[in-house]
């Protein structure tokens, strides 16, 4: 709908002279803004001017329209002061203007909330605020918006911007717009078109004397203002100017970068210098060790031609040695040899003596004597064996040749029965040494089951549950999601009697594993990758398995027999069962009778025909029952069966010892049985050989004393033979060492023809003095010791070989490692450089231009940063704060000025008073930089590295994002923070002291209110150039439900405080306000919504003289009697596009208002979902149904309504 009045019909412009030069808000056109479809108008009366209207209705939506045409877009904040009530968050904006949004709906197929636009596809949308001097200057603002296709984005809205120093018209000037800017340039050619908000408010803010941006934002925050009872919150956001220290602190962060860049480069050069320097050591080492393995290899290939050059010098002294020694043993042979002789000539001249003399019997006993000796040798030696024999059968020899005889049968029989027993101990051995494997292999299997026993309450075998350990360690699936099927069941006590049978029923499904269906894959792939080494069964258990079910069991169902643990698999175990174990508990006797079944004895039936009964362990067996949550019993059958495991194994040990000493005493009687079994009477007899050695004797002892001469020459005889026995033995002592001799210098001179050759070799002097050392340092060198020495040095050598590359490999590894670290810490710095000893002297190089160049490079530009640009930037925001401080003290003065020429109360002044608040944080920030600033320039790297760790926390705390530091930052950098305002209340004669409010200090929150808004009007008449005394040139000041908590005094007085700053007051209100706002505007409308989606608005005649609205006498009574609640809006009424006679209209709507609110309730009821795009306004719904409820007729305003519909977007 369009109202459209001329405003001066209406408001007549009689303001005084002195406001003149005033530009005052006079009227505001908005087209397809919101709710507003269509042109609407509202005139605005020059002296002021209510927009009054239930919440919801479209107030702020207008409001928003002159915020859209004075904020800076970064700056404005569309329904602003709703939201600061709400605190919902920014919930309009260009768009939803634009377009018209105004609900948010639920898709009832998809199910999705969508917004719900008034204006779909192309459209425009335009606001004018026009405004007006008394000395007939007009100043128009135009902003136009369109979206050219179906978008709902913010980038889809294009924006125009006009100044006009005329009035204008959005039928007359903007009608038929069709989205071509450049037309409408043409056909508005005496308008100002800008197409960016900062020139075009540079041209408003000229013409309107509006001297600078921070007036448009204090205009826009007073706009949103809802409690000013707070004089420092007030002066702080609204009127002081943020301080440049928080650009100054910023500039100090991002310059920091530099300096921490430039302390990283020196940080990353030590730490590169660092890196490489020990590299240098590495390879000097690495190098040293190079020439001594080269000099230890030249040695090692000089080896041989040393020792062949040794070798021929030793064989040529020794050759020499043994022709001096072969000269002497020739003539010593030649004398033995004639010595030997001589006493041979003697001897045969003796016994021929002899023979004459009838010597010859004496000869031939002498012989014979010499054969019996030895015969009684050989008897004696095999009689020893006969004894010891004996002896170690407990026997002594016999004496006798029928004792020898008998005792030999004793010794045969005894061995053939010791063949026997041995054999019999040997399979007594072999049968307890299998029992003892056996019962080790046992002992083995019972210390796992108990280790798995111990380690878990399961039953399960230990092998599989080592099993399900690797497959845990291996996938990373606990154990506890893995469980097997015996440690979810458990007999009842009470059926206790079945175990053993139930047992053999589920043995097989008990050890089977459950794996949850989330780890099949992870299991599935473990298990088919892996050799098990025995035998596993596992079941996938899905999650929607538990909603399956089977059949009851029966009453002697052995599933009624168990108990199921409380488990996540519990629904699909308790399935399972019963799909497959389902078996009854019956006797023999009954057990033909059922389909499926099992006795205590453990006979089972299955289904059809088939019987079976395992008795291939004992049923009472409990070491083979798997079922139970704890494993008690089992554990103690265990533990008693390894003791008794142990105690058979030690007992074996030791019966197995004594069967082998046993054997080992027979082994020894057979062996001395065997012994005597061998030898014969005839062996062992040494009586006969004794007696005829004892008869010769007799016989030569009577020949020799018989006759005197036979005795002196058989004296003679034996001593001569005795010379020539040791003539023999010395002649051929020399013979035989002559021939040594010989055949040694035979192989000395072979030797000499093999080596001469060799010894030719070249020697180079390192190998012959390294070697001569060497060799010097074993001792003397001879033939003897050649090979030893050389073999000895040669392994010396071969050892200080295999150490020194094992040295040399460490150093590698080491100057290698270096040079790894290096690149892979800075690869971008590692070029072509390659990890090997190829690339070693790059490396060092780089490490040298690093000493010399790149990190003293570094820590210059470091000192250099660090004491210039940093400490400049601490300098400036010093200085900034310094500065801010100042500031607000000019900025107060100047405030101070405005309050000078308006009383506060009767006979008083206001001013402000600035006292610092000594805030320990910013008392600590402070001394901080005083600390870095005082500290002097210096190259010293601690002292540098100190001054840099003090910055660096003051900046990475400046530069943090974390709370904490936010609101640390924001409190040591705001300096409107430090200080704290009192207002002082002074004698306007004498300037006394009259009364001093502190914000929060005991005052009335009406007293609080008065002194901000005072404080409020008087910082706008500065920001809007009022200095000097003299009003501002722009008056209007909007405000938006700034009056809707606070009493009707405080709203008077804060209207009374801006009338005499000289300012046009634009209020929203609700109806309840009006009262006490009238005296102080000349005109208002009435702002309402019909279905939720059509707003439109009424003019409220004013009356000049009594300075009130036009409304019904009711209205005011109901007013007041309904003051402490606050009263709904009037019905909307649907009104025509044009109303001629508005303060009719206006008249109607309120009384009828008014008198339905009197007697009724209101319930609002839901608008329908949606409403088609196509339909006209004329087919709008109506107002929302009312539904009746009887109220007392003295109520004039009634309660809110009980049911509210969903709050449409605007």
């Amino acid at each position: 709908m369009t109202v459209h009045i001329p405003a001066p019909a209406l408001f007549p412009g009689d303001q005084p002279d002195p406001r003149a030069q005033q530009f005052r808000m006079r009227r505001l056109q908005v087209h397809n803004w919101g709710t507003f479809s269509g042109l609407t108008e509202v005139p605005i009366a020059e002296r002021g001017f209510l927009f009054v209207g239930r919440s919801g209705s479209g107030k702020s939506t207008l409001l928003d329209a002159m915020s859209a045409l004075l904020v800076p877009p970064a700056l404005v904040d569309f329904n602003a002061a709703a939201r600061e009530a709400e605190r919902s968050g920014r919930d309009r904006n260009l768009v939803s203007y634009v377009r018209g949004a105004w609900a948010d709906q639920q898709d009832s197929g998809t199910g999705e909330i969508a917004t719900q636009y008034l204006r779909k596809g192309a459209t425009w949308t335009a606001l004018v605020l026009e405004y007006r001097s008394n000395d007939g200057r007009i100043v128009s603002l135009v902003r136009l918006f369109w979206i050219a296709g179906n978008g709902a984005a913010a980038a889809d809205v294009r924006k125009h911007y006009m100044v006009a120093e005329r009035s204008v018209d959005i039928a007359r000037d903007l009608g038929g717009f069709d989205l071509d800017l450049r037309k409408l340039k043409q056909r508005l050619g005496d308008v100002h078109h800008f197409d960016s908000f900062a020139s075009y408010a540079e041209r408003f803010r000229h013409v309107l004397g509006i001297e600078n941006e921070m007036a448009l934002r204090l205009l826009h925050k007073t706009q949103s203002a809802k409690n000013l009872g707070d004089l420092n919150v007030f002066l702080r956001d609204f009127m002081l100017d943020a301080p440049r220290t928080f650009d100054a602190a910023e500039r100090l962060v991002d310059d920091f970068a530099e300096l921490d860049g430039a302390h990283q480069a020196v940080v990353t050069a030590r730490r590169q210098v660092e890196t490489l320097l020990p590299a240098r050591g590495h390879y000097a080492d690495l190098q040293a060790l190079r020439r001594q393995r080269e000099d230890l290899d030249e040695m090692k290939l000089g080896i041989d031609g040393v020792r062949e050059q040794r070798r021929l010098a030793l064989l040529e002294a020794r050759l020499l040695e043994l022709d001096t020694r072969d000269r002497g043993l020739s003539g010593e042979e030649g004398q033995r040899r004639s010595a030997l002789e001589n006493h041979e000539s003697h001897l045969a001249e003796l016994e021929a003596q002899r023979r004459q003399q009838g010597g010859e019997r004496i000869e031939e006993l002498e012989r014979e004597q010499g054969r019996v000796a030895q015969e009684r040798d050989r008897r004696l030696a095999k009689r020893s064996q006969a004894n010891h024999a004996s002896r170690e059968l407990g026997e002594t020899l016999a004496e006798t040749a029928h004792g020898f005889a008998e005792q030999l049968a004793r010794a045969q029989a005894r061995l053939d029965d010791g063949q026997r027993a041995a054999a019999e101990l040997d399979e007594a051995i072999a049968e307890r040494m299998g029992g003892k494997r056996d019962d080790e292999r046992r002992f083995a299997e019972v210390r796992s089951e108990l280790e798995a026993l111990k380690r878990t309450p399961s039953s399960i075998p230990a092998p599989m549950q080592q099993l399900r350990a690797r497959l845990s360690s291996d996938t990373g699936i606990p154990e506890a999601a893995l469980p097997f099927v015996g440690e979810l069941l458990q007999v009842r006590d009470e059926d206790a009697a079945w175990q053993g049978a139930i047992e053999r029923v589920l043995h097989g499904f008990a050890q089977s594993l459950l794996v949850d269906e989330r780890h099949h894959a992870q299991v599935s792939e473990w298990i088919n990758q892996t050799h098990l080494g025995t035998r596993l069964v596992y079941y996938r258990v899905r999650r929607n398995d538990d909603a399956l079910h089977g059949r009851e069991p029966g009453a002697r169902s052995l599933l009624h027999k168990l108990v199921l643990r409380e488990h996540g698999y519990a629904g699909w175990l308790r399935r399972e069962l019963g799909k497959r174990f389902d078996y009854e508990c019956v006797d023999a006797r009954h057990l033909r009778d059922t389909d499926r079944g099992i006795t205590k004895e453990g006979q089972v039936k299955h289904p059809g025909e088939r019987f079976e009964k395992d008795d291939r362990h004992n049923i009472s067996d409990r070491r083979r029952w798997l079922l139970g949550f704890n494993n008690r019993d089992k554990l103690d059958l265990y533990e008693r069966e390894a003791i008794e495991l142990a105690q058979r194994i030690a007992a074996c040990d030791s019966d197995v010892a004594g069967l082998r000493a046993q054997r080992e005493h027979e082994g020894k009687a057979r062996l001395a049985c065997h012994q005597l079994c061998t030898l014969g009477w005839d062996e062992i007899d040494v009586a006969a050989p004794l007696q005829r050695l004892d008869d010769i004797a007799q016989a030569l002892h009577d020949l020799r004393e018989g006759n005197a001469d036979l005795r002196k020459l058989g004296e003679q005889i034996e001593k001569t033979r005795a010379d020539v026995a040791q003539a023999k033995r010395t002649y051929e002592d020399v013979r035989v060492e002559r021939g040594q001799l010989g055949r040694e210098h035979e192989r000395l001179e072979r030797l000499h023809e093999q080596c001469a050759p060799l010894a030719k070799r070249v020697v180079t002097p390192l190998q012959q003095q390294g070697l001569d050392e060497r060799l010097k340092a074993l001792g003397v060198l001879s033939l003897e010791n050649l090979e030893a020495h050389f073999r000895q040095i040669s392994n010396t050598l071969n050892e200080q070989l295999g150490g020194s590359q094992a040295e040399h490999n460490r150093l590698e590894n080491l100057l290698l490692g270096c040079f790894r670290r290096y690149c892979q810490a800075w690869p971008e710095d590692s070029g072509d450089f390659t990890v090997s000893l190829s690339s070693a002297e790059d490396f060092l190089a780089r490490l040298q231009r690093l000493e010399n160049d790149g990190l003293p490079q570094h820590e210059a530009r470091f000192f250099d940063l660090l004491q210039s640009q940093s400490k400049n930037n601490l300098l400036a925001l010093q200085r900034h704060t310094a500065e801010a401080r100042k500031s607000i003290a000019q900025r107060l003065d100047e405030v101070n000025a405005s309050l000078e020429q308006v009383p506060f109360n009767r006979g008083t002044l206001l001013t402000i008073e600035l006292t610092d608040r000594r805030l320990p944080e910013v008392l600590d920030f402070h001394q901080r930089l005083r600390d870095v600033l005082s500290q002097q320039q210096t190259e010293q790297r601690e002292l540098a590295e100190a001054q840099f760790a003090v910055l660096r926390e003051l900046v990475a705390k400046l530069g943090s994002q974390e709370g904490e530091d936010k609101r640390w930052r924001e409190l040591v950098l705001d300096v409107r923070l430090h200080v704290e305002f009192v207002g002082v209340e002074l004698d306007a004669a004498t300037r006394q002291q009259v009364e001093i409010y502190r914000s929060g200090a005991g005052k009335s929150g009406g007293q609080r209110q008065k002194l901000a808004t005072t404080c409020l009007a008087a910082a706008l008449r500065y920001q809007l150039g009022g200095a000097d005394g003299q009003l501002p040139s722009y008056a209007a000041v909007v405000l938006d439900e700034a009056f809707d908590k606070a009493d009707n005094e405080f709203t008077a007085l804060a209207m009374n405080i801006f009338d005499n700053f000289g300012f046009q007051m634009v209020v929203a209100t609700p109806l309840e306000s009006v009262m006490t706002l009238e005296p102080f505007i000349g005109g208002a409308c009435f702002v309402e919504i019909s279905g939720r989606h059509d707003s439109g608005v009424l003019l409220i005649e004013y009356d000049d003289e009594g300075k009130r609205l036009k409304l019904p006498e009711r209205a005011r009574a109901g007013e007041t009697t309904a003051a402490p609640a606050p009263a709904p809006a009037p019905a909307v009424i649907a009104a025509p596009d044009v109303v001629d006679a508005p303060e009719v209209m206006a008249n109607e709507v309120l009384a009828a208002s008014v008198n339905e609110e009197a007697h009724v309730e209101a319930e609002v009821v839901e608008a329908p979902a949606a409403v088609p795009a196509s339909r006209s306004k004329k087919a709008a719904p109506k107002a929302p149904a009312k539904k009746a409820a009887k109220k007392t007729a003295a109520k004039a305003v009634p309660k809110a309504a009980a049911k509210k519909p969903a709050k449409p977007k605007r």
